[in-house]
């Protein structure tokens, strides 16, 4: 009877540290979208009240980066900033209309602009709209759905 009792026990113990362990792995893909989600958001209203503004999504070896362009009427030159989003680990991979899944490995980079007039998104660089960015790590899946005839951004 005892060792029935230190079985189920240990089971229970056992049970919560792997659903510890999955939330933990998962914080930082969590982190990077929420944090992605909002860079989004700001670079469209910055280009709607700015002459232009680009976001650059890339993945280096140390973790994730974005690259918010900004050039206003009577500069010579663009502001720059790059800010830090993720951990290294984090995977990205994005959509693209009328294709598949493009995924974001160390050294490369997406390109994401808005139209200045209805806040809309631009076509990639390469053609097509980007329609949602996946990220992950872990057994934690966090998609960042694009509508690119309204600009709109959604988090699931």
């Amino acid at each position: 009877m005892e060792v029935i009792i230190v079985v189920a026990i240990l089971s229970i113990v056992a049970g919560g540290i792997t659903l510890g362990i999955g939330f933990i792995t998962g914080k930082p893909a969590d982190e990077c979208a929420n944090k992605l989600k909002a860079a989004l958001q700001n670079n469209r209203m910055t280009t709607m009240g700015k002459l232009s503004a680009k976001l650059e999504i890339r993945v280096e070896a140390d973790g994730i980066y974005i690259k918010e362009t900004i050039g206003t009427a009577g500069e010579a030159s663009a502001k720059v900033n790059t800010t830090r989003i993720g951990d290294a680990g984090i995977e990205i991979k994005y959509a693209v209309s009328g294709g598949g899944y493009v995924d974001l490995p160390v050294g490369s980079s997406l390109e994401i602009s808005f139209n200045r007039s209805s806040g809309a998104f631009n076509p990639l660089p390469g053609g097509g709209y980007c329609t949602e960015i996946v990220i992950s790590k872990g057994s934690t899946v966090k998609t960042l759905k694009l509508y690119y005839l309204t600009g709109k951004i959604e988090l699931q």
